[in-house]
């Protein structure tokens, strides 16, 4: 880093601080520049989780919380505005080198107000796509931020794709400083995934969540309907037919627990299940020794942190053919891609993978050097260090 950088303030803005992968990986963003000798600032819009904003202070950046409310329904010209003042005040009491904006909705008024004030730098990270989810509209506003940016980030190629038309991964060696939008992967910490997983015992941990002698598939995520889990529910029962030894350990909470535990319940398929909730990251890492399998059938993605994750822990991961998982999994070799809503092709690699423990090995260990290879932490802290230098020359 160049020691004029070492002063350099930097305001990263995002709507909300909950445990989620986006905040994860802010943290790492996070954790990066400080080491770099950058002040790092997070704002905060709406909701927020406590130990995420603490954990963004233990790392060593200041956090505003807004705490405005925003309408369920609809944004207003009212809520826009206020958002505006405040971000503005904000812009220009802290006069940052650096705003980077985690492009969540509402993305484009950041970024317009960054602008206003005059802000020289100002970067933004898309973390999300799908046709599901994203329409015509919602390319055109991301176009506009795009051109207002000084570069616009993606954390997969599916995801710059998606919003672009075209990719290309931000090379630190020999950064293209003609192009303005790059993909930058998302990062995983594979030591620490490793000493979480080796240092737990297994039986106890097994026994302890009362699935003893039992074969176990993981799901860690969001209860959200993006994330897939009624199409698991639709295959765990066709499974438990042909292995009724096998626990489903279901890590997360949100909005579609209740409708997902009654439809367990209505498939009578409850007693296999174990709804564990919302866990922090490091109780995430050990639960990954307890399972055999991975599962992660998202009905869109942006990049899959959580299944980028459990193959650092050394499990073989069922993914579905969509942005962001169809570049982390290889396809037979790490695991298997299938189409969305295919809960009839899930049960059926589940009950054959759950049955082949040479060969979830032999996955599992190939899923952990390509995520080694690919989506290290050292390679995502080369990349932003670039980023941050060249790019906000121009």
């Amino acid at each position: 880093m160049k020691p004029d950088q070492a002063a350099k303030q930097i305001i990263i803005g995002m709507p909300v601080l909950l445990l989620g992968g986006t905040e994860l990986q802010v943290l790492s963003l996070v954790t990066i520049l400080l080491r770099a000798g950058y002040k790092v600032t997070i704002c905060c819009y709406y909701e927020f989780d406590l130990p995420i904003v603490d954990q963004m202070k233990e790392a060593g950046a200041e956090v505003i919380l807004l705490k405005l409310k925003r309408e369920k329904e609809k944004f207003s010209p009212k809520s826009a505005l206020v958002l505006v003042w405040e971000l503005f005040s904000i812009f220009r009491r802290y006069r940052p080198d650096i705003v980077h904006i985690q492009y969540l909705a509402p993305a484009l008024i950041p970024i317009i107000t960054a602008r206003l004030a005059r802000v020289h730098t100002v970067f933004a990270t898309s973390h999300i796509a799908g046709g599901i989810a994203y329409g015509t509209k919602a390319k055109f506003l991301l176009r506009i931020a795009a051109y207002l940016c000084s570069a616009f980030f993606c954390v997969s190629k599916g995801v710059e794709e998606f919003w672009f038309g075209d990719s290309e991964v931000l090379n630190p060696e020999d950064l293209n400083n003609k192009r303005k939008h790059f993909t930058i992967y998302n990062a995983i910490d594979v030591e620490t995934i490793e000493q979480s997983v080796s240092g737990v015992d297994r039986e106890e941990l097994k026994r302890s969540l009362g699935i003893t002698g039992k074969k176990v598939v993981g799901i860690v995520g969001r209860l959200a309907p993006q994330k897939g889990h009624t199409i698991l529910l639709d295959a765990v029962l066709e499974i438990m037919r042909k292995i009724p030894d096998v626990a489903f350990v279901v890590v997360g909470d949100g909005p579609e627990r209740t409708s997902l535990e009654e439809k367990a319940r209505k498939l009578n398929i409850n007693q296999n299940i174990l709804w564990i909730g919302s866990k922090q990251q490091k109780e995430v890492f050990e639960l990954y020794s307890v399972m055999d399998m991975f599962v992660m059938p998202s009905l869109y993605e942006g990049f899959g942190l959580a299944a980028a994750e459990a193959m650092a822990a050394g499990l073989p991961v069922v993914g579905t053919r969509v942005d962001g998982l169809s570049e982390i999994i290889e396809d037979g070799v790490t695991g298997y891609i299938l189409p969305v809503f295919d809960s009839h092709g899930l049960a059926n690699v589940l009950i054959q993978m759950l049955s082949n423990p040479e060969k979830r090995e032999m996955m599992g260990q190939r899923g952990k050097d390509r995520i080694r290879e690919l989506f290290s932490l050292q390679r995502f802290n080369r990349s932003i260090l670039a980023a941050y230098d060249d790019l906000s020359r121009h």
